[in-house]
Formats: structure tokens, C-alpha cells, sequence
């Protein structure tokens, strides 16, 4: 079962994350075969791109600071743009543009579709409200135990669930679903009170992302969302137009909301999950050893992602209390009175959009990953 063993995790960041950023910082088809016109002549196979030298640049966006070693989507993509050039033999160039040079998240996703750019990191919720609605799914809440049952569960190359959706999606969209993969958990920050239960967030004006599950889950506690883009939080916690926000714990820390913020509880409510997008058009004209280059750089940066990110959720928690953020850690019986107020307001939600078959083949497929992971504890 993949992601069950972390520790080679930390011989990668050793080992890529003292790099600099080599250049790459800017200022720091899917179509169904046509039918055969008779049955003796069998339809033409699609063209393969075939290696002819050329070289490729791959421009790579994203929002978060720059920091490889302070947040998990700049050391994926440090480690990505070393894999993907060492693989490439140098045929594919990898431009790094962090801390929203390009644009936010959803400009981001547009330039990825429009052909602008070739790839991005962005929340998985931003590519589900522009392009792709069936994707808000993973936004559920309380649905994964650890970010090992979330990254099993998410990965579109071996869940089959996932994989067709993947599919689905650079059918519709022209994106390509290079990965999905859990960020962190997200957790409540305000100025007002200690939030102990559904009924402390009632009346809070919460900042969310433009994401309509996270949306709905405050105003399941009786919470007022408001969306906000990211790069626009800490002023407008800053000067009280909101009350609080939601965020994992490295996140809180990079941008030092903590300075603007009493009160933060790890309600662990909803777990953050990142999506790395590709042009597919550009995707699908590489050679075939480029598109394999490109899988397997993925797969070595999707590895530091998740190990950095659980080792900064640990750690950042720890420093953010020593910053003056006073945290509070529900009980289980707390904790599971903030599961039983969201997720049916949510799944209602999902349902109407989506509908019930959809929605309950999703939830079950998560529990068969959970399944699994119980029955290997057990041998």
C-alpha cells in the first residue's frame, strides 16, 4: 500500500531541499476512435508523438511563499522542476513562479486551461468552482483519519475512483490531473472566543475559500463564511472584516496570521487537498519518454509534499503556541459533535448537486480505503 512508509521522505528533503531554486525564481484524446467505415478496414491509431529533440518549457505556478522548507507545495515544486530536468536529460525547462507571481489560484487554473501556462498548484476546490463541480467532493468534511488514508484515497494513477475521474476531467476541462493530494487539515482561528463546540462558532464571520463545501460547513455552526482571496486574509483579519479564518497549521504560521489571531482549535474539520494541473493539450504532444518523465518527477515531488507537510503541520503547531496563539485540542467527543453537525448539512448539499449515487459511491469508496488500512493493522 503506498505512503504507508515516511521516512524515505526525509532522505529526499535532505537531499533536494538544500538546492536553490536554479534559475527557475523569477524575482526570487481523449477522443473516442471513429468508427471503422466497414469491418475490414480497422479505424487508424492515434498519433504518437515521436522524439524529434525538441525542447519544452514548463512555466509552474503557485500561491504560497517561497520557503521550500516552510511550505510543502514550494519544496513539490523545488523537487518536481530538479526530477523533471534530470529525467529530461534537459528537454523539458521547469520556470518556478511562487507567492502568486502569475496570479491567484483561480487565475492560475484559467492560464493552465487557456494554454498560457502549463502547470499550477491550487486548491482542488478552486478547479471544482470554475471548471469541474463533481471535484468539490473531496471537500467534504471529516472524511479522511490521516493524511495516509487521504493520500491513498486520492491518488489518480492507482484509485480507480479517482482515476476515472481524472479522466473525466481532461475530458471536459483540457486539464490534466497530474495529482491530487492532501495538503492538511484545516483548522478554525478567531479573535473573539475559544471555540469548544458548534455552538461557540455561531454569529463568527469566517474567511473561507471560494470553495462551497468549507462555505457550507461554517454555516452548518451557525457561522457567517465570507470568501476571501488568500493573498487579501491577513489585512482583512487585520482590520476586523472578518473574524477568523481556516487554515492547516503551516499555512497559519507562513502567513503569520498568528499576529492577527487569538484563539485557533484543531478541529481537524476538513482535510486541505492540493491538485497539480497540466495543460493536457501540451501534455499529450510529448514524447512518450517525457510524459514518463513527467509521471515520475510527480511522483518523487508528490513524496517530499506529503512528508514535509505532515513534519510542518507538527512543528508549526508547536512554534504557533509559542507565538501566542492559544490552541485548543477537542476531545473525541467533542470533536465528533463538530463531525455530526456538518457532514449531513454538507452531504445535502452534495446530493442536490451531484446527486445520491454519486455521493454515496464517493463516501463508500472512501470507506473501503479506510477498510483496508484496518484489515492490514490486523495482519
Amino acid at each position: 500500500m503506498k505512503f504507508k512508509v515516511f521516512c524515505l521522505v526525509s532522505l529526499l528533503i535532505l537531499g533536494s531541499l538544500s538546492l536553490v531554486f536554479a534559475g527557475g525564481q523569477q524575482e526570487a484524446a481523449e477522443e473516442s476512435a471513429a468508427p471503422a467505415a466497414t469491418t475490414e478496414k480497422a479505424a487508424a491509431p492515434a498519433a504518437v508523438p515521436v522524439d524529434t529533440g525538441k525542447t519544452y518549457t514548463l512555466k509552474f505556478s503557485w500561491s504560497d511563499p517561497v520557503d521550500p522548507l516552510k511550505q510543502s507545495t514550494s519544496g513539490y515544486a523545488l523537487v518536481f522542476k530538479q526530477e523533471l530536468e534530470r529525467l529530461s536529460g534537459g528537454r523539458i525547462k521547469v520556470e518556478l513562479y511562487p507567492s502568486g507571481q502569475l496570479g491567484d489560484q483561480r487565475s492560475s487554473t484559467e492560464q493552465v486551461a487557456q494554454g498560457t501556462i502549463q502547470a499550477c498548484n491550487i486548491s482542488s476546490g478552486v478547479l471544482a468552482s470554475l471548471y469541474y463541480p463533481k471535484l468539490e467532493i473531496v471537500d467534504m468534511p471529516f472524511l479522511f483519519s490521516s493524511r495516509a488514508h487521504a493520500a491513498e484515497f486520492l491518488d489518480v494513477n492507482d484509485n480507480p475512483f479517482m482515476a476515472d475521474m481524472a479522466k473525466d476531467v481532461a475530458k471536459e476541462t483540457g486539464i490534466k490531473l497530474l495529482n491530487v493530494i492532501p495538503f492538511g487539515y484545516r483548522n478554525l482561528t478567531n479573535n473573539v472566543r475559544e471555540i469548544r463546540t458548534p455552538a461557540d462558532v455561531k454569529g463568527l464571520k469566517i474567511r473561507t475559500m471560494e470553495v462551497t463545501p468549507h462555505m457550507k460547513l461554517i454555516e452548518a455552526l451557525g457561522g457567517s463564511p465570507t470568501p476571501i482571496p488568500f493573498l487579501e486574509v491577513y489585512t482583512s483579519l487585520q482590520t476586523n472584516v472578518v473574524d477568523g479564518q481556516e487554515n492547516p497549521p503551516q499555512i497559519i504560521e507562513v502567513m503569520h496570521f498568528y499576529e492577527v489571531q487569538k484563539y485557533m482549535t484543531m478541529t481537524g474539520h476538513v482535510m486541505g487537498v492540493g491538485a497539480t494541473l497540466m495543460n493536457d493539450e501540451w501534455y499529450q504532444a510529448l514524447p512518450a519518454d517525457l510524459k514518463a518523465a513527467v509521471t515520475e518527477a510527480d511522483a518523487t515531488a508528490s513524496l517530499v509534499y506529503n512528508g514535509l507537510g505532515q513534519v510542518l503541520d507538527a512543528t508549526c503547531a508547536e512554534s504557533l503556541i509559542e507565538k501566542g496563539l492559544q490552541i485548543y485540542n477537542p476531545t473525541p467527543e467533542e470533536r465528533q459533535a463538530f463531525k455530526d453537525a456538518t457532514q449531513p448539512y454538507v452531504r445535502e448539499y452534495m446530493v442536490d448537486q451531484l446527486g445520491a449515487e454519486f455521493v454515496d459511491g464517493f463516501l463508500a469508496a472512501v470507506e473501503a480505503t479506510a477498510q483496508e488500512f484496518a484489515d492490514e493493522a490486523v495482519r
